[in-house]
């Protein structure tokens, strides 16, 4: 099971950097990240609202999830999509994907897991699987200042810190679908307080290519990003 729920990562996160290689044909990285997580945190919501089982509620787990939300997705899709649009999307993902190289390395660090087999393997499959998706860029972007590769790696190593915030917040709350659905709620509330405190939300650009292909980003990132919970759910 764990390893149909890391292939599930893998597609889905594969599949959301692809859509927003092409959405940001038609609009910004701000406007990337904003629709991405308007489409998921009401789409988990709507699947899994129902399942969750309020006995469990834990107030500290929910807060934990909601700040590992801040971290992860939102912060690291503002600094992948500003990347993509400096550099173009096949040279911004391999950095982005090596997320859970990070995330391995900082387990056996801090959380004292040893480095065995299937953990490689799984890391291995997201990083290679991810990248071979995201390789063809038809519009590479030319004369790219190298400096903007920084915040591609930086989005992976940010993504893999998220992994063991999230491993300890499942020590507090063991509810899958609460968590999943705080995460993406932390996620959404610190975006809309950021747009409307610096007034940025007059910035984005909303037409059919935004809607569409940043709005189908958001649909695969919560398949992504639901699977990687279930996998560190799951250990």
């Amino acid at each position: 099971m764990i390893i149909v729920a890391i292939l599930g990562a893998a597609i889905g996160f594969a599949l959301s950097q692809f859509f927003v290689r092409l959405g940001l044909n038609h609009g910004s990285p701000l406007t990337a990240v904003t629709f991405s997580i308007l489409t998921m945190t009401p789409l988990m919501w709507l699947i899994l609202g129902y399942s969750i089982v309020w006995e469990s509620f834990s107030l500290a787990g929910v807060l934990w999830f909601m700040f590992s939300g801040a971290v992860a997705p939102l912060a690291t899709q503002v600094l992948l999509f500003t990347s993509a649009l400096r550099v173009g999307i096949s040279r911004a993902s391999p950095l982005r994907n090596t997320s859970p190289l990070f995330a391995s390395l900082l387990a056996i660090a801090f959380l004292g897991e040893r480095w065995t087999l299937p953990l490689a393997a799984g890391t291995m499959s997201i990083i290679l699987g991810a990248t071979l998706l995201g390789m063809d860029d038809g519009k590479q972007v030319q004369g790219f200042r190298k400096r903007y590769l920084w915040l591609s790696l930086a989005s992976g190593f940010v993504g893999g810190f998220s992994d063991p915030m999230r491993k300890f917040g499942f020590s507090l709350m063991s509810n899958l679908p609460l968590a999943i659905c705080s995460l993406m709620t932390g996620s959404l509330i610190v975006l809309l307080v950021y747009l409307v405190a610096t007034g940025k939300h007059r910035d984005l650009v909303i037409n059919r290519g935004t809607l569409q292909w940043f709005g189908l980003a958001g649909v695969a990132s919560a398949v992504g990003i639901s699977s990687n919970l279930v996998a560190v759910n799951m250990g």
